[in-house]
């Protein structure tokens, strides 16, 4: 944790966008490797309306009929019948982004040292899988949180957000982390009804100028080569505090995660921790 010393302070990292975060945009179009994968990771969870389906069509012969439906439907769920369902519901996105694997990628490679190829200068193609992976494990270690403080923030409805305890802690774990001379992978929620409009960044700077007021530079997947901010301050309500960003959000955000119903507007920023 920080030392206990007057504000304001600041600790900035030489990490540099436009040579430690990737040129390529977070944009991709689906591959049947990227469909594999996913219905793979969404098998378990696909078996269960599989089974459900096979249960009630059983169920038309009798409760036994039901119960045997729904323990073979289990069964060929496990085994991938449910696999067209995830193919057909994530074609009806034409691109989708990595922006975790980008930022955690972007973090392990951080420093570039003894003249090894800056990060800038990669290109997608042969990245395509450990981005896959990347972006897997932050989910794994970032989804629960991710549902919890965007349920909360899309029940609030107000402009400025409720976790104003939760957010003074955020603040301290990133300039400490930042203060062991390390980059941070953030996560971003907002109030959109959208549930997969979040967003993962890497912050390499912050500014404190009290326990609530903070600027935090980040390096956006979405904005090659370019700094963005997060920006946090106390509201005159008790546990309510504001937050905005130069990120482009908002509905009619282009270029960007809309993640929030509100221009340049957040309801939370969390520590993720997915590195190995």
């Amino acid at each position: 944790m920080p030392s206990p010393v007057s504000f304001p302070r600041r600790v900035v990292l030489a990490f540099d966008p436009a040579r430690d975060g990737f040129s390529f945009r977070n944009q991709y179009t689906w591959t049947d490797a990227d469909l594999d994968v996913l219905s793979k990771r969404l098998r378990a969870a696909t078996s269960v309306p599989v089974a459900l389906g096979a249960g009630l069509g059983g169920a038309v012969s009798g409760p036994v009929g039901g119960a045997v439906g729904v323990a073979v439907g289990a069964v060929l769920g496990r085994f991938g019948l449910g696999d067209g369902i995830v193919r057909s519901v994530a074609r009806r996105w034409s691109s989708f982004g990595l922006c975790g694997g980008m930022a955690l990628a972007a973090i392990e490679r951080w420093p570039q040292r003894d003249g090894g190829t800056p990060t800038a200068d990669l290109q997608p193609g042969p990245l395509r899988a450990l981005l896959r992976k990347r972006q897997e494990r932050t989910l794994r270690a970032s989804l629960p949180r991710f549902a919890g403080w965007w349920l909360r923030a899309l029940a609030s409805r107000d402009p400025d957000s409720p976790f104003a305890d939760a957010l003074a802690s955020e603040l301290d774990r990133i300039e400490a982390r930042l203060g062991a001379g390390r980059p941070v992978l953030l996560g971003l929620v907002g109030d959109s009804p959208d549930p997969f409009a979040l967003h993962q960044v890497v912050g390499f700077g912050i500014e404190r100028r009290g326990p609530l007021a903070a600027t935090i530079s980040v390096y956006d997947p979405n904005a090659p080569g370019q700094t963005r901010t997060v920006t946090t301050a106390p509201s005159p309500r008790p546990g309510r505090t504001a937050v905005s960003t130069t990120l482009p959000t908002g509905r009619r955000a282009s270029g960007g995660a809309h993640i929030s119903t509100r221009p340049n507007h957040l309801s939370h920023v969390f520590v993720i921790d997915a590195e190995g």
